[in-house]
């Protein structure tokens, strides 16, 4: 009864070992980047339920944000502090960057310009906490809808961000400014600027750029995207997708990827059916994709079937010695059959002999 005791308490030891390890590495996860980051929430918030800065602003008044930044380890971290805005990605998400190249043409006075960080740069350990300070400066002039971004809090790597080869490692928190307090989720236009194909990211792609031209959010888009070949019914292409959201003033490439198949030219339409809560789109564009761009983009794309050159030879030998032993066989049954014809015609030979030797008899025995 000891032995069984025992066995019992070093079995619930083990499982409380299991547990408590369990919890004691959740808890470094959660705490990996050595910080935490939480918003101040300012007296100008027009939806005090939102988890980011949703702010409205007064033309040419300057006021001030404060995020709080708390450590959770003993030592040091650094932390750069930067804003970016948002744009939408090629998954038809809304994302953030710093990177002008990526801005809509529609895109004016973006909230980047809006905010100045007196601190870019901070260092907390030993689980203290500091605030930071984001002074946010709107137009002279009134604007239209909103103007989306985020502000960022990234772990400072140092010499491993200037090798190139590091992951940045941030926080980071929305930031919505209104001069009007309206809603920003229901913007209701949306343009096809271009199609084309083109390689992005190593692939063979039709893109058909899409735009939203206003200071809103368009979100839950449904799309259908055709592509037909010009004055027919013929459809070459076709994708559909669900859940798309786009920035406001933002534009992205709806792709249609093709592939490791070679990419046929031609002159081509490209249909796109859309629609969400509030509005429907039809809309098309022809373009053509000519003989030297199809063999280039087919040449150049890293997405495509390379068959190396003994596959091919051994595919030739076992095809040639296929048709070697399909023929043989072809020969060997012809003959047989010959043969068996031989037999067949002997054998009604003997039989004819046999009974004409049983008639003979039987007259004989008849007599």
């Amino acid at each position: 009864m000891r032995k069984i005791n025992a066995i019992y308490l070093s079995l619930i030891c083990v499982f409380s070992l299991f547990f408590f390890t369990d919890q004691v590495m959740a808890a470094d996860d959660d705490n990996n980047l050595g910080y935490t980051v939480t918003l101040v929430q300012s007296n100008t918030q027009i939806d005090p339920n939102k988890s980011y800065f949703y702010i409205k602003t007064t033309p040419g008044e300057a006021q001030t944000l404060e995020v709080r930044v708390k450590s959770t380890k003993k030592e040091n971290v650094r932390i750069k502090i930067y804003g970016t805005n948002a744009i939408t990605g090629d998954g038809g998400t809304i994302e953030y960057s710093d990177d002008k190249t990526y801005f809509d043409s529609t895109l004016k006075e973006p909230v980047t310009s809006m905010i100045k960080i007196a601190t870019p740069d901070i260092t907390v350990g030993n689980y203290e906490e500091k605030t930071v300070k984001i002074q946010l400066t709107p137009p002279k002039e009134k604007y239209d809808g909103v103007k989306m971004g985020a502000i960022v809090f990234a772990l400072d790597q140092g010499e491993k961000a200037k090798s190139g080869v590091s992951t940045e490692f941030s926080y980071r928190v929305g930031l919505i400014t209104s001069g009007s307090g309206d809603e920003f989720n229901n913007a209701q236009t949306l343009n096809l600027n271009s199609a084309k194909a083109s390689i992005k990211r190593g692939k063979k792609m039709v893109l058909a750029n899409l735009q939203n031209p206003e200071p809103k959010v368009l979100e839950n888009l449904s799309i259908v995207g055709t592509m037909t070949k010009k004055g027919t019914a013929e459809v070459v292409k076709r994708k559909s997708v669900e859940n798309y959201s786009m920035a406001p003033n933002s534009s992205f490439d709806f792709e249609m990827d093709w592939g490791i198949a070679n990419l046929p030219s031609g002159a081509y339409t490209l249909k796109l059916d859309a629609s969400n809560d509030y509005q429907e789109w039809q809309l098309s564009k022809d373009f053509t994709i000519t003989n030297q761009q199809a063999k280039k983009m087919n040449e150049e794309s890293a997405f495509k079937i390379i068959t190396p050159t003994w596959i091919k030879s051994t595919a030739i030998f076992l095809l040639v010695i296929s048709v070697l032993i399909m023929s043989l066989t072809f020969l060997r049954r012809k003959k047989w059959e010959k043969q068996w014809k031989k037999v067949r015609i002997a054998k009604r030979k003997k039989q004819g002999n046999q009974k004409k030797k049983r008639k003979k008899i039987n007259r004989k025995d008849g007599e």
